[in-house]
């Protein structure tokens, strides 16, 4: 801010130039016309512009012709940042031009309930869903179980090798059986 560029201030953020009636101008809507009239207030024609800003002509036209005022996207926000630089303008506050103004109160209300809505109605999916989960699982006898089941258990009993060979070496060694039979497993 306050920089000077071919001899001509920068403007302030807070100032408006005065309308044809004396009387402060309406701010503009378009950032390409805000920058287009800033461009030409300080002289720079658009190929010194292309060439500061390494942005191709055909790219600033757009901008200066409105193609990019309703698109916040990434690569517009860059554009307009680099041209308010290139120009010795506040890059944030052409930024913001770009955004503009916040939701009002009538339009912010109108957001809320509709966030409201589609909070309300994904909860409601959600919790349907568990129903549906829940319920499939007890179906398939997740949740419940047979009592006879539950009082006779099935004990499976499994063959430790290394255990039965640690067994027989213990058992060697005090003087018992040798490990060559406990290698050939159990006679059946």
């Amino acid at each position: 801010m306050g920089q000077e560029i071919r001899g001509i201030p920068q403007d302030s953020p807070l100032t408006r130039p005065p309308g044809p009636g004396g009387e402060s101008s309406e701010p503009e809507r378009s950032i390409g016309r805000y920058l287009a009239r800033q461009r030409r207030l300080r002289g720079v024609s658009l190929d010194e512009l292309a060439g500061l800003t390494k942005i191709p002509l055909r790219s600033l036209e757009r901008l200066e012709d409105g193609a990019f005022d309703h698109q916040a996207d990434g690569f517009a926000r860059g554009f307009v940042r680099t041209v308010a630089e290139a120009l010795g303008l506040d890059a944030e506050e052409a930024v913001m031009r770009l955004l503009g103004e916040p939701p009002s109160g009538d339009d912010g209300l109108a957001l809320r309930r509709q966030s409201l809505r589609r909070w309300a109605l994904g909860s409601a999916l959600l919790l349907g869903g568990l129903v549906a989960i829940f319920g499939l699982w007890s179906l398939w006898g997740g949740g419940a179980s047979d009592p006879a089941d539950a009082a006779s258990p099935e004990i499976v009993y499994r063959r430790d090798v290394v255990r039965e060979l640690a067994e027989a070496q213990r058992a060697h060694a005090a003087g018992g059986e040798s490990l060559d039979s406990v290698r050939e497993g159990p006679s059946d």
